[in-house]
């Protein structure tokens, strides 16, 4: 029995995940709220498992997560995908303390926590068969977009811990893979309507006043979540996956945005863009 380790299965990709994968593997989901849980286990039943915690919330994870050790040391763990993700926006120069620390233990050390825990069944102890890391980072891993900074900064991270536990892993045979979307059809975003209000009276309350209608017209662009889903099965299928898989409807713009083109040029042309009013995430 191949067992797949999700954390964040409530909505969006997680939740797409377990519904594309639940009749192939055996999913261990992470939800927040015990309503959840049992909504989900009322529509897939024993195909699932489910634990309830948050990941910044060290104790729990690590009590919730241990519970399933006696099912992962009979059986391994095929692959493990990090997906809980959430996103803070606005300026830097604003952002409360909290807030920009609750977004780096979220996406950055919460990755690394679970990880380390779940490592030894994907592969580190020698009694199981190498395994497979998913992480879910995104094109906010690899461009700087203003007022997205704490996010950002975030997944650069991630894709840095990406590289890393991938050199480091090399040994044992754990592949580890970084899934990174281009805006997606999911809830991660649309959370965030409203939220950048408090930020009105700052200096740049200009260009903010119109962040609601600039989140709605890039959610209206947005992938479905489905193009998401079919690269994690094929992750799971390949026996060599890519170590980065780049989900964007213009790739070829985008490399030459992130990579290639002038700081200074690319500086202009978002703040260009910023003045138009018409996407708050430029890419």
């Amino acid at each position: 029995m191949d067992i797949i380790f999700i954390t964040g299965v409530s909505t969006g990709i997680g939740y797409a995940a377990l519904k594309q994968l639940q009749d192939k593997y055996l999913i261990i989901g992470t939800v927040r709220k015990q309503e959840d849980a049992k909504e989900l286990k009322k529509a897939f039943g024993d195909k699932v498992e489910i634990l309830v915690l948050d990941v910044t919330d060290q104790a729990t994870t690590k009590k919730q997560i241990e519970s399933i050790f006696p099912l992962l040391e009979r059986h391994g763990l095929h692959c493990l995908i990090n997906n809980a993700g959430i996103a803070v926006p606005g300026p830097l120069e604003y952002l409360s303390e909290s807030d920009f620390a609750h977004q780096m233990d979220v996406n950055v050390l919460a990755v690394r926590r679970v990880t380390n825990l779940l490592l030894p069944y994907l592969g580190t102890d020698s009694k199981y068969k190498a395994g497979k890391i998913i992480n879910i980072s995104s094109v906010s891993g690899l461009f700087n977009a203003p007022f997205n900074g704490s996010y950002c900064i975030s997944k650069h991270a991630l894709e840095s811990m990406t590289d890393v536990y991938r050199r480091e892993l090399y040994r044992f045979g754990i592949q580890v893979s970084a899934i990174e979307p281009g805006p997606i059809k999911t809830e991660i975003w649309r959370k965030n309507l409203g939220q950048l209000d408090k930020f009105l009276d700052t200096p740049y309350g200009d260009v903010l006043a119109s962040a609601d209608k600039m989140i709605a017209n890039s959610d209206k662009h947005a992938m479905p979540v489905k193009v998401i889903t079919d690269i994690i099965e094929k992750i799971l299928h390949s026996p060599k996956p890519k170590t980065r898989y780049l989900v964007h409807k213009k790739p070829f713009m985008f490399r030459l945005l992130a990579h290639y083109l002038p700081d200074r040029f690319v500086d202009r042309m978002v703040n260009k863009t910023l003045a138009k009013k018409e996407n708050y995430r430029p890419v």
